[in-house]
């Protein structure tokens, strides 16, 4: 057989960190994110792997540890066993770099049943290099043409892959041997890829085809982390970023590494650049070998010189008569100073927290009290060096770290100040202040979204001694009823500790106060005001509401007016949305967040979230869990009520999993019970009865009544879908007896049309009417728009067909009927079925047609289904318009005069800001606009505009 002679390793045009980031090209392979950030470094391998059969080829990795060399062989193989290709691998082991030809063994071994068929004048020098024959080792060449011989006839039955792992530990012979192969691969069907740190003789050879890794950029590193670690909160996420510079390894290993840390690690107190090491981020096993070799081997005075600056100080000089560390820094290629700045410059951030990583305690504390030595008494970093050399109490430091903890928590950086604040308090000697330290830290870590943190810092507060003092002993109640309601739905330490709380206060309120206690002890109303009213809501527990009718009128207005929605909604809620409305223009933009918060919380108990997009903007800033959880929440709800359910799942199961992720596990079955309400709306009995499965016991021990009361309620709308009338009436039934709206139920405006569907079609139609009189008269049709909507279609579908068309022509002019897709094709649905029956055949079909398409649109499959039935039955087609464009008379056009003007600019091609020129608005408030157009054409880009706008005709004239 005729062997290639073209040179191995060729070289490539340019490094793979400089190309583009493009995916390689579809494959079965490939059918998830990619996990190694290395998409373009694929790119480069995949078109050898693919030319195998027709000519061979070998290629080098290059890069530092951690930088995806052994992923991407990973893929490699993965890739190669998939197109039917035979895999040799080997894993070079330090251990074995002075065994010759050991690193030959594992990639031959697998080929040696077949060494028998070689010319003895190969099989033999063979035999003897791998060890299965006695007699002196033979010379590298004769070896080398040996293997491959062995490699070209296995081969030729089936091209080979070879994988060569951590060639710079592979022994000199092995190196020796696979260099030769991959000069003369090419005229094989062979493949030669190795991997190999950027030192060692391997890796300096004359080049073959080099793809060099450098460290991924911020935006492939961003996008990795967040494939790796989608739940990732952002302060950790920044830290990450930082610490990890574009390695993969690190991107992968850190968060991990960061959960697991002491409670007491300092966050940021430094420059950009040092903050990563003064918290000492931790590294685990895998991070800390990565570059700990080459570090150890550095002399002692090196290494200290590097640990000074790896901590954040500036290059520190060579004391006079000593030999200078720069030489055998600067070969090591780890560090270089730059002369320009005197700042020590890394080779990566990994080798500074290696430093760290493999440094002695004392050695650590002693290089912190160095460089705290050389700033000025109140610089943060000054502060941030001593507590780190702290090995006892300091109270004198833990004031300074306890007061810039309180100024990083006004900045909004709770999360990083909570571990700042643990500091503080570890460094106090007194055992009640140092206990009201850690509940503070607790609080901050809770307000930053880190809830398991706050949880191990009450405990630890526990075991030093419960905070007896007033103030400590309030915040610490607090806390652990804010941390068990949201860990595990534990309602019992807020219904018995938070009321006393607001009595106390209440009590206190006329007496002369410490300058400071007054501001301090109101401070504590709202959150709890606002814990109280989730434990009300979500339970009913009377304590709770006993609590929030006393104590709702000492808080903010804001926190009454949200009481007042919530209280009892078919009969308090009437003027809140007018009130709502109000206090939300006098929101400034640097409100608290729980003030918008509570706004929020407040639209959602009357259905008109998508209202005040300001708030949403002011909120979407924020980047704390707690935040984004709050927003993902009430954004999900109200997708599902505006007909946006695609969107609405995506946001249901993506906040699943971050709760869960965060530990947030109330949170995550409020998501569940979002993603339930669009699988009923579906008609998805599996997967609705699976999370039941889940939520039901959860809810009924923990006695979340609006779980269970929601349940039933989706329960019957996905039966009704079905046409399972019978098993719908009893779930209605169950849920509120005919004519009883009890206050604990809220959202009961949500079943008002399954309640009056179910029993009709059951044979119920008095119960119906008796239900829709006492819905009536509690005035519950005063609340908001789609409250009027939902009464007024309810009792049109209770309303005997004679006199049913009053009904449903009051329902279509309840304004805003149009933004409530899913419900308003079901009055079209009943509506069409009433005509039916009465023979108006061509308004039935006009009405069907309608609701089957919406319902198509929201994949509501069983309700398109029943429409296709009727508009079967109706005669399958709609009326002939009256002109070309015009809309079946009766049916509303689905965009008010001012939207159908932004419509039509959008279908022109005008962007938010031409139109708002044009129209004289802001570009915000086209866009809210658009929001609410694309669902009611049932489109979701703006593609689709112009044919959704033909199909609806013009508008009207009011």
């Amino acid at each position: 057989m005729e062997i290639g002679t073209r040179s191995g390793w060729e070289s490539a045009s340019g490094t793979a960190a400089q190309a583009e980031p493009v995916e390689p090209a579809p494959g079965p392979d490939r059918t998830g994110p990619d996990r190694t950030g290395r998409g373009p470094e694929r790119a480069l391998l995949e078109p050898t792997l693919a030319a195998i059969r027709e000519t061979g080829a070998a290629l080098l990795l290059r890069g530092d540890p951690g930088m995806g060399k052994t992923s991407l062989l990973d893929w490699a193989e993965d890739r190669a066993a998939r197109a039917g290709l035979r895999v040799l691998r080997m894993a070079g082991a330090e251990a074995e770099s002075d065994l010759p030809f050991a690193a030959l063994h594992q990639v031959l071994w697998p080929l040696l049943d077949t060494g028998h068929t070689l010319p003895d004048g190969a099989q033999g020098p063979l035999e003897r290099a791998l060890g299965l024959r006695e007699g002196a080792l033979p010379a590298v060449t004769e070896v080398a043409d040996a293997a491959l011989a062995l490699l070209a006839r296995a081969a030729a039955d089936r091209p080979l892959v070879l994988l060569l792992d951590g060639l710079q530990w592979a022994d000199p012979a092995s190196a020796a041997v696979f260099r030769s192969v991959a000069e003369r691969a090419a005229g094989l069907p062979l493949v030669v890829i190795g991997a190999t740190r950027h030192e060692g003789t391997y890796a300096s050879c004359p080049a073959g085809r080099a793809i060099d890794l450098e460290p991924l950029d911020d935006t492939r590193a961003a996008r990795l982390l967040r494939v790796l670690h989608p739940h990732l909160a952002d302060w950790a996420r920044r830290r990450v970023l930082r610490a990890a510079g574009g390695n993969p390894l690190a991107l992968r290993e850190l968060p991990a590494a960061l959960e697991r840390a002491a409670p007491d690690r300092l966050a940021v107190l430094a420059d950009p650049e040092s903050a990563e090491l003064l918290g000492e981020l931790p590294l685990g096993e895998r991070l800390g070998r990565l570059y700990e070799d080459r570090l150890r081997a550095l002399p002692q005075e090196a290494r200290r010189v590097l640990l000074l600056a790896a901590l954040g100080g500036p290059a520190a000089p060579t004391p006079p008569g000593t030999p200078s560390p720069w030489r055998a820094i600067e070969d090591s290629g780890l560090a270089r100073l730059d002369p320009a700045t005197g700042r020590v410059r890394f080779r990566h951030p990994l080798v500074r927290a290696g430093l760290v990583h493999i440094a002695s305690s004392a050695q650590r504390r002693a290089a912190h009290r160095r460089l705290a030595d050389t700033l000025p008494p109140h610089d943060p970093r000054r502060i941030a060096h001593l507590a780190a050399a702290a090995i006892g109490p300091d109270d004198g430091l833990a004031a300074l770290l306890y007061a810039e903890a309180e100024a990083m928590g006004d900045r909004g950086a709770e999360a990083e100040a909570a571990s700042v604040m643990a500091r503080a308090a570890g460094l106090t000697a007194d055992v009640e202040r140092r206990a009201a330290r850690l509940v503070a830290a607790a609080e901050m870590a809770a307000r930053g979204g880190r809830l398991r943190f706050a949880d191990r810092l009450l405990a630890e507060a526990a075991t030093e001694a419960a905070p007896r003092t007033p103030e400590p002993a309030a915040l610490y109640a607090l806390v652990v009823a804010y941390v068990r309601l949201h860990r595990a739905c534990d309602s019992v330490p807020a219904v018995e500790r938070l009321p006393a709380i607001l009595d106390a206060v209440a009590a206190a309120s006329g007496e002369p106060a410490a300058p400071g206690d007054a501001a301090r002890r109101a401070a504590l109303v709202e959150p709890a005001l606002f814990v109280l009213l989730l434990v009300a809501v979500h339970t009913g527990d009377e304590r709770a509401r006993a609590a929030l009718d006393r104590h709702a009128a000492g808080g903010s207005p804001l926190a009454a007016l949200c009481h007042q929605a919530w209280a009892d909604p078919p009969r308090t809620a009437r003027d809140v949305p007018a009130r709502l409305r109000a206090a939300a223009a006098e929101l400034g933009d640097d409100a608290h967040p729980l003030a918008d918060r509570l706004l929020l919380w407040t639209a959602m108990a009357v259905d008109t979230v998508g209202e005040h997009d300001a708030l949403w903007n002011r909120l979407a800033h924020g980047g704390t869990y707690v935040t984004q959880a709050f927003i993902d929440l009430a954004r999900t709800h109200d997708g599902f009520l505006h007909g946006r359910w695609d969107e609405a799942l995506v946001r249901a199961r993506r906040g699943t999993a971050a709760s869960a992720a965060h530990g947030y596990g109330f949170n995550e079955m409020m998501f569940l019970l979002h993603e339930a309400q669009v699988l009923a709306g579906r008609g998805d009995t599996a997967g609705l009865e699976a999370i039941g499965r889940t939520l039901s016991p959860w809810a009924t021990e923990h006695r979340v009544r609006l779980v269970t009361g929601r349940l039933l309620g989706l329960k019957a709308l996905c039966a009704l879908g079905h046409g399972r009338v019978g098993e719908a009436w009893h779930h209605v039934r169950s849920l509120t007896p005919p004519g009883v709206l009890p206050p604990d139920v809220p959202w009961i405006q949500l079943t008002l049309l399954d309640f009056a569907q179910a029993a009709v079609e059951s044979g119920h139609r008095d119960d119906a009417r008796a239900h829709l009189s006492a819905v009536r008269a509690a005035g519950v049709a005063e609340v908001s728009p789609h409250h009027a909507f939902l009464v007024a279609a309810a009792e049109a579908l209770a309303a005997p067909d004679d006199t049913a068309e009053e009904h449903y022509t009051a329902a279509y002019a309840v304004p805003g009927a149009g933004d409530w897709p899913f419900e308003l094709a079901r009055l079209h649905l009943a509506h069409g079925a009433c005509l039916r029956r009465r023979s108006r055949r061509r308004e039935a079909a006009a009405r069907l047609a309608a609701a089957h398409t919406v319902f198509e649109r929201l994949r509501a499959t069983p309700w398109a289904g029943q429409a296709a039935r009727e508009l079967a039955a109706a005669g399958g087609a709609g009326p002939e318009p009256e002109r070309p464009g015009t809309p079946a008379r009766g049916i509303r056009h689905p965009l008010s005069a001012q939207e159908l003007r932004i419509a039509e600019l959008a279908a022109q091609g005008l962007t938010n800001r031409e139109i708002g020129a044009r129209l004289r608005l802001s570009p915000r408030t086209v866009g809210a606009h658009l929001y609410k157009i694309f669902p009611k054409l049932g489109i979701t880009t703006r593609g689709g505009m112009a044919q959704a706008l033909r199909e609806a005709g013009p508008r009207e004239p009011a």
